[in-house]
């Protein structure tokens, strides 16, 4: 009655009049495709028929901003959360629902939010003495420091890990959860090989991962660790599995960065123009979304696939973008591979002295960062770019650097060994 529709208007052959007249009545209650369509109808927010907040009893609110986290909506879990924070004056209620909240900011790609949140939670739990809930507050905790690129995100990681451990019985669905934490922390550091294991043991442990979205998750990541291995039949495998599964939970953030991730991989197979077309649709996710954490990821995508047609513009555009974004929300790993790929751009137009300004930048901010295996990568691309000039004392020097940096030969620093050789 308030948005002027008849029973008929709001069903649209969607579903029937009968079904809205049962659930407008209280005779049936509705599912969460008829809630969605109901509010899209009535152009109203999907929590404004999950009743008054303001009325709730603290476990009610608590249980709805559960479910709300359940279902993915997570800007209106946050609205919940925030909500229920201003009137509750119990600890307890308090420190789970900041750990809600923690959740919801960390899939919103909001990390700073979502770390207070965590950290706070977490302070409350370890004052209580509740291992468990210590643990899960420490894991998102660790997924906020991730996105932020904190190096503190792996300690934070397996020392939750090792407090989940240390109960008697081991909560199975705690432990895969933080395996898969282990596991996305090891991925950002590119420890691929350590990331698969993670992966594989919270695969293993096996019941929490019947939650399809933590799943899609694990398959993502299998995906691009697999990827980096070279391992490039499995890699596809998990991106197209991880990318139904984002598309059946409609979670669009996540399936922006399976766009991104599929589009290195199709570029490393070879088919520059699909990793074209899939790099540009992570993009437009992004920015309809109107996230900014990890957008720098997708725009130096976009940047080594133009370079890899020598659209120098374009390539130079994207890096460009991606070093703002980066500076702007303090990504120091992310603004030193935007000066490689800037320097690399420089060194494919044969501007010598611009090339060494962006890669003696990127080095400071790698070391910054303490950002080792972006250290030794930046220091083989460099190797390459200057063997390529003709400077063979120079390319040995950055190869031996880019040895010191990682201790071993990555991939990328045994390419830059064969071709210097």
């Amino acid at each position: 009655m308030e948005a002027g529709l008849s029973l008929g208007q709001v069903a649209q052959g969607d579903i029937s009049r009968t079904a809205i007249y049962f659930v407008e009545t209280g005779k049936a209650k509705p599912s969460l495709e008829t809630l969605q369509l109901i509010a899209q109808r009535t152009s109203k927010p999907l929590e404004y028929f999950l009743g008054d907040a303001v009325g709730l009893s603290d476990e009610a609110a608590l249980g709805q901003l559960e479910r709300l986290v359940a279902i993915g909506d997570n800007a209106g879990a946050v609205a919940a959360g925030d909500a229920m924070l201003t009137r509750t004056s119990d600890g307890s209620n308090a420190a789970h629902a900041r750990m809600l909240l923690a959740i919801a900011h960390v899939r919103l790609a909001q990390p700073v939010r979502a770390r207070s949140h965590a950290s706070a939670a977490r302070a409350y739990f370890e004052r209580t003495q509740d291992v468990l809930m210590t643990a899960e507050s420490m894991s998102w905790e660790a997924a906020s420091a991730m996105l932020m690129q904190d190096p503190v995100a792996l300690d934070l990681a397996e020392d939750a890990l090792a407090r989940c451990r240390s109960l008697n019985p081991v909560p199975n669905t705690t432990e895969a959860k933080l395996l898969a934490i282990v596991g996305h922390v090891r991925n950002a550091r590119h420890e691929y090989a350590k990331a698969i294991q993670a992966y594989e043991e919270a695969v293993a442990v096996g019941s929490s991962l019947q939650d399809l979205r933590r799943l899609s998750y694990v398959y993502g990541n299998l995906s691009l660790a697999y990827s980096e291995t070279g391992q490039h039949g499995q890699a596809a495998h998990y991106a197209h599995r991880a990318m139904a599964l984002y598309e059946t939970l409609h979670d669009r953030l996540s399936l922006a960065w399976a766009k991104n991730n599929l589009a290195l991989l199709v570029f490393k197979q070879g088919d520059l123009a699909a990793a074209l077309r899939h790099a540009e649709s992570s993009i437009t996710l992004i920015e309809e979304l109107g996230v900014e954490a990890g957008k720098a990821h997708v725009l130096m995508t976009l940047c080594e696939l133009e370079l890899a047609r020598s659209n120098h513009d374009e390539a130079t555009r994207h890096a460009s973008a991606a070093l703002e974004v980066a500076e702007r929300l303090g990504e120091t790993t992310n603004v030193g591979e935007a000066h490689v790929w800037l320097g690399s751009i420089a060194a494919a137009q044969n501007d010598a002295a611009a090339a060494d300004e962006e890669f003696a930048i990127a080095f400071e901010r790698f070391d910054l960062a303490e950002a080792v295996d972006w250290q030794a990568r930046g220091h083989a691309v460099y190797a390459e770019i200057l063997e390529a000039r003709g400077n063979l004392v120079g390319a040995n020097r950055e190869l031996r650097l880019a040895l010191a940096a990682v201790g071993t030969c990555t991939s990328s620093v045994e390419g830059a060994r064969f071709a210097i050789a």
